[in-house]
C-alpha cells in the first residue's frame, strides 16, 4: 500500500511538473511570439495619452526631483517637437535647481552635460551602488562603494553576470542602470579608457536575453524595452515587445511598474488579488513616454 501510494505521488510530481514547464514555455512563447509592427497611428495615439497623463499630473511630476526621469522627458520633447514637454522639463529644472548660474548638484548635468557642478561625496551616504555609478558619470570622479570597491567596477561587462543570479534573482535592472550610467559618461564626456562602445554593444546583448525569457510585465521589462528602443538599433525591439508596452498603458495615459500581464483585463491582475489596482506613477510613465516618442519619431542612432 505504501509504495503504491509513492508510485502515485512520483506520478503527480512528473505531471506536475511537466504542466509547469508547459505552462511556462507558452508564457515564453507568447511574450516572444511573431506580431505584426504597432502602427503609426497606434503610436501616436498612446503618446498623446502619455503627454495627457502629464498634463493631468503635472503639480506632482513638478516635484520629482529625478533628473534620470527629466531626461526621458526632456528626450521625448526633443524627438518629437513636443513644446509642452520642453516648457514642462525646464520648470522642472527651476524648481529643482533654481535660475541661478552657481554651482548646482552633480545631478543637474544630466539635464544640462555642462553645467557648473560641486562634488559633495558625502552626499552620497545610503545611496545604492548603481547610483553612485551615475555620480561617477556625471563627475567623472570614480565613487567608493561599500564592499571596498568602487564605481569603475561598472565599466566592465561581467557586472550582472551570471545572469540567472544577478538579474533574474537578484535585481531584475541590472543591466538596464548599468547602461544608463554608461550612456550618461558619453553624454557628459568623462574620459575612459574602456570601450565605451564594446560595452554598450554587450550590454545590449544582456538586455535582449533578458527579454527573451523574463517576459512578466514590471518595471524592468519597460527599462529593457527603453534601453533596446533609445541605445540599440531598431531590430533589437521585438514587435511584439512594443505592442505589450502599448497594451499596458493604463486608462489615465500613465504606466504602472508593479507586476501585471498587460493581454488580461483589470479586474483578473494579479495586483487585484491583493486589493486596489496600483495607481500610475511617473517612474513607469517617464519610460513609456520615452518609448512611444522613439516609436513614433523611428530616428536611428
Amino acid at each position: 500500500m505504501k509504495t503504491w501510494t509513492v508510485v502515485k505521488l512520483a506520478r503527480a510530481a512528473i505531471l506536475a511538473t511537466a504542466v509547469l514547464v508547459a505552462m511556462t514555455a507558452g508564457v515564453i512563447w507568447h511574450g516572444n511570439r511573431d506580431a505584426p509592427k504597432p502602427t503609426l497611428a497606434e503610436k501616436q495615439q498612446t503618446f498623446r495619452r502619455a503627454v495627457g497623463w502629464m498634463r493631468a499630473n503635472e503639480a506632482r511630476v513638478l516635484q520629482d526631483g529625478n533628473s534620470a526621469l527629466w531626461w526621458m522627458v526632456q528626450t521625448a520633447a526633443e524627438r518629437t517637437g513636443d513644446d509642452y514637454l520642453k516648457t514642462l522639463v525646464q520648470r522642472a529644472m527651476t524648481l529643482t535647481y533654481g535660475d541661478t548660474t552657481s554651482a548646482a548638484p552633480p545631478w543637474k548635468r544630466i539635464i544640462y552635460p555642462q553645467a557648473e557642478v560641486a562634488l559633495n561625496m558625502f552626499s552620497l551616504q545610503g545611496f545604492k551602488p548603481y547610483q553612485r555609478f551615475f555620480y561617477h558619470a556625471v563627475t567623472c570622479h570614480p565613487v567608493d562603494l561599500d564592499d571596498g570597491g568602487d564605481t569603475s567596477e561598472f565599466l566592465g561587462p561581467d557586472l550582472c553576470h551570471p545572469i540567472a543570479t544577478q538579474v533574474y534573482a537578484k535585481d531584475a535592472v541590472c543591466s538596464t542602470h548599468q547602461l544608463i550610467g554608461v550612456k550618461l559618461l558619453q553624454r557628459v564626456g568623462c574620459p575612459t579608457q574602456v570601450d565605451l562602445t564594446k560595452l554598450e554593444s554587450d550590454l545590449l546583448a544582456d538586455i535582449e536575453e533578458q527579454m527573451r525569457w523574463d517576459v512578466l510585465f514590471k518595471d524592468a521589462y519597460i527599462q529593457r524595452v527603453l534601453m533596446l528602443q533609445w541605445v540599440g538599433h531598431p531590430g533589437q525591439v521585438k514587435p511584439i515587445w512594443l505592442h505589450r508596452v502599448l497594451a499596458a498603458q493604463q486608462a489615465d495615459g500613465g504606466w504602472v511598474g508593479r507586476r501585471h500581464v498587460p493581454e488580461l483585463p483589470d479586474w483578473l491582475q494579479p495586483w487585484r488579488l491583493k486589493g486596489q489596482a496600483a495607481p500610475t506613477n511617473f517612474h513607469a510613465t517617464a519610460q513609456g513616454l520615452l518609448i512611444t516618442a522613439l516609436a513614433i519619431t523611428e530616428k536611428p542612432r
